[in-house]
C-alpha cells in the first residue's frame, strides 16, 4: 500500500463509489447530513478525499455525494495505490475514523470481520503467536468491548434475509444471536414465521429457536406460526367490519340498524369459519 504525498483535484464526474461501501458504511443520518452540508458550502471540501488511481472512492462517499448536490465540480483527493484487499480495509478504517460508531449491527459485524481477516486474527483465539494485533486491537479500533465483538461476528452465520432483519433493527443483538445458533434450514423455517407475524419478541424468538433445537417441540412452530397467521386474518376481517359500518348509509331506525349489523355478523362469522350449514 503506498500514497501519493501530493493533494490534487479531480473533477466529480471522474469519480465513482467504491461498490462495497453501503456494505459496511451507513448513510448520514439527517443532522449529519445537515451540518456537512453546510460545512461544505461555507469553506468547502477541508479533508480530500481518498481514492485509488482510477478514481474509486475509499474515503469520501459522503462529501463526493453532497458536493454533487450543491453544484461544486472538483474536489481535492489524495491517491493511494493498493490492492482489493487493502481497498476493502480502508473502506473500513477510515470511515470508522472519520464517523465513528456505526449504528447497523450488521455493519459493524463486516467491520469486525474485515479487521479479523487483514490482520490475521482467528475468531475464538485471545492471540496468534508472533501476530501484531488481537482481537483486544479490533475492539479498541472499533469502540467495542469482547463480548460486543464475538457476539457481533456470530451475526455473520445468519441467512441474508435475518441479516436484512437485524439491518433494519427489528431484531437485535440477543435474538440475532439466538438464531445464529440454528443451522441454515431450521432459519429459513423460523423466517417464515416471522415473516407471517411481522415483528416477534426477542423473548417469544428465544422460546420459538429453543424449540426448533429441540427435535420433540418442533411441531410447536408450526403452531405459533398458524396462531401468528391467523390474528392477522382477524385483524383483516375486523377492520372490514368497520370500514363496512362506516361506508353503509345510516338507516332510518335502530331496528335497521340492528338488522344490518346482524346481517354483517353472520356473514363475518361465515367467513371465520364459526358458522356451518
Amino acid at each position: 500500500m503506498r500514497y501519493e504525498d501530493r493533494i490534487e483535484i479531480w473533477s466529480v464526474v471522474d469519480l465513482k463509489d467504491h461498490p462495497e461501501n453501503s456494505k459496511y458504511n451507513s448513510e448520514l443520518s439527517m443532522r449529519e447530513e445537515a451540518s456537512l452540508k453546510a460545512s461544505i458550502a461555507e469553506v468547502g471540501i477541508q479533508e480530500p478525499l481518498l481514492i485509488r488511481p482510477d478514481g474509486t472512492v475509499l474515503s469520501g462517499h459522503q462529501r463526493k455525494r453532497i458536493a454533487t448536490s450543491i453544484g461544486l465540480a472538483k474536489v481535492p483527493v489524495r491517491q493511494v495505490h493498493c490492492s482489493e484487499e487493502e481497498a476493502v480495509y480502508l473502506l473500513v478504517t477510515t470511515n470508522e475514523a472519520r464517523r465513528g460508531d456505526e449504528k447497523d449491527l450488521m455493519k459493524k459485524a463486516r467491520r469486525v470481520q474485515v479487521l479479523y481477516e487483514a490482520w490475521g486474527i482467528k475468531p475464538g483465539r485471545k492471540r496468534v503467536q508472533d501476530a501484531h494485533f488481537d482481537r483486544h486491537d479490533v475492539a479498541s479500533v472499533l469502540q467495542l468491548d469482547d463480548s460486543s465483538l464475538r457476539r457481533l461476528l456470530k451475526l455473520l452465520y445468519l441467512i441474508p434475509e435475518f441479516q436484512q432483519e437485524v439491518s433494519k433493527g427489528r431484531i437485535g443483538l440477543v435474538a440475532g444471536n439466538k438464531i445464529a445458533s440454528l443451522d441454515r434450514e431450521q432459519q429459513n423455517e423460523l423466517f417464515r414465521t416471522f415473516q407471517v407475524a411481522g415483528e416477534i419478541k426477542t423473548a417469544t424468538i428465544i422460546k420459538m429457536v429453543d424449540q426448533l433445537r429441540d427435535e420433540d417441540t418442533g411441531p410447536d412452530l408450526k403452531d405459533v406460526r398458524r396462531e401468528q397467521k391467523q390474528k392477522q386474518v382477524q385483524g383483516k376481517l375486523d377492520k372490514l367490519k368497520k370500514d363496512l359500518i362506516w361506508f353503509i348509509t345510516e338507516p332510518d331506525s335502530e331496528e335497521e340498524r340492528a338488522a344490518v349489523a346482524g346481517l354483517l355478523d353472520e356473514y363475518l362469522g361465515y367467513m371465520r369459519g364459526e358458522k356451518r350449514g
